[in-house]
């Protein structure tokens, strides 16, 4: 038995199987090859998190009157915008009741355009109906220039492709480091550190043991990021589709795109009267837009809970001021729009965002501390034969 046992001792470790080598190659290669614009994602992402009281502090946006009992028709505010920029016409018009609570936001365009490329952000009090002074424009501050940098590196939906990449590799890398993690959890207990035998096992070791803690929240981020990599090509999809079948159904005479015969607030009242009890107006796209139809407004309702974070479109008639359809989100469009308060996580106050900086910071960790292992190990192989020579 003592002999037996002595022999068992003494045999050779069991090669690793060919699925384990598999997922320690995947984990390797498609951590390194994420490894610097991940870096530069969790760099920017960990501002991100604190845009709102970032530009509240740099005096970037205009700061939110709160709401009041009663305001001023929306007509006025658009009115205000359309009288002191005569060379332009207005694009969309937002309630907020979050963060900019009070105010109503006016995008223009130049006459003639129908997208969004040339936007102008301004506001205006809804308890005045009076335009806020325009020295507020979010594609101008630190974090509107960070967000493109995160989202689109600077290369349009071509970007948000890029990164959707990325987080795929992330993705791959946390999925496949969780299978080379599970032998090693069998030998070591979770939390011991293997001190007095080298760095590389120590740092191994913190690699590992961060790498689980956050392993959740890697995957939350990373999934949800490789969905809103997408957002442009779904929003470019559900326009040629759902709302495209819209524009080509209903048909009729062009109105007047800066001043159509029914005003925004006759607009409002018809989509609230199309939707559930309890929900809100959100965003209204004026008509002769790329969002609307030459005749038709499309008003973005909100409801409650879940709902509060997608919409239905309601097309409004912009001649009459009835409710022409209501259009649902496609499901991909839910899982994105829903992609997004995850993702930042913005949706649970100051607590939240100071967990999700946490946990960015230690993947930073792991990341760098990844590379190093990597280095480290490709270093003494080098070293090694070398020496043998020597």
């Amino acid at each position: 038995m003592a002999g037996r046992t002595k022999m068992q001792m003494n045999a050779p470790a069991k090669a690793p199987s060919r699925w384990y080598r598999a997922n320690l190659w995947l984990h390797r290669w498609a951590s390194l090859v994420a490894t610097l614009p991940f870096l530069v994602l969790c760099l920017t992402g960990t501002v991100l998190i604190f845009h709102e009281e970032i530009d509240a502090a740099m005096g970037m946006l205009p700061p939110a009157p709160g709401l009041s009992a009663e305001h001023r028709p929306l007509a006025e505010s658009v009115d205000a915008a359309l009288a002191a920029h005569p060379d332009e016409k207005v694009a969309l018009v937002g309630i907020d009741p979050g963060d900019h609570s009070g105010l109503l936001l006016v995008a223009t365009v130049p006459n003639g355009d129908t997208g969004f490329d040339r936007t102008t952000l301004r506001f205006a009090h809804l308890a005045t109906g009076k335009l806020v002074p325009e020295n507020f424009s979010e594609g101008e501050t630190l974090t509107g220039f960070l967000l493109e940098l995160h989202a689109q590196w600077f290369m349009g939906p071509i970007g948000e492709l890029i990164g959707a990449l990325v987080a795929l590799l992330v993705l791959l890398s946390l999925v496949s480091g969780l299978v080379v993690y599970a032998p090693h959890a069998r030998r070591v207990a979770f939390g011991a550190f293997r001190r007095g035998r080298g760095p590389r096992l120590l740092q191994l070791d913190l690699h590992n043991f961060i790498g689980v803690i956050v392993l959740g929240w890697g995957l939350a981020v990373t999934l949800t990021g490789f969905l809103l990599g997408f957002g442009t090509l779904a929003t470019g999809l559900w326009a040629q589709s759902e709302l495209g079948q819209a524009q080509r159904t209903f048909v009729g005479a062009p109105v007047d795109p800066r001043r159509p015969p029914v005003d925004a607030d006759a607009v409002a009242r018809a989509a609230l009267a199309a939707a559930p009890e309890g929900w809100r107006v959100g965003n209204i796209f004026w008509p002769g837009t790329d969002f609307s139809t030459p005749h038709h407004y499309t008003v973005l309702i909100h409801g409650e809970g879940l709902d509060e974070r997608l919409f239905r479109a309601v097309l409004v008639n912009a001649e009459r001021g009835d409710a022409a359809a209501v259009a649902e989100m496609p499901w991909y469009m839910k899982a994105i729009i829903l992609s997004q308060p995850l993702h930042f996580g913005d949706y649970g106050g100051l607590p939240l965002k100071l967990l999700w900086t946490a946990c960015t910071w230690l993947t930073l960790f792991i990341t760098g501390n990844g590379a190093w292992l990597w280095w480290d190990r490709r270093r003494k192989r080098r070293r090694t034969p070398m020496e043998a020579a020597a």
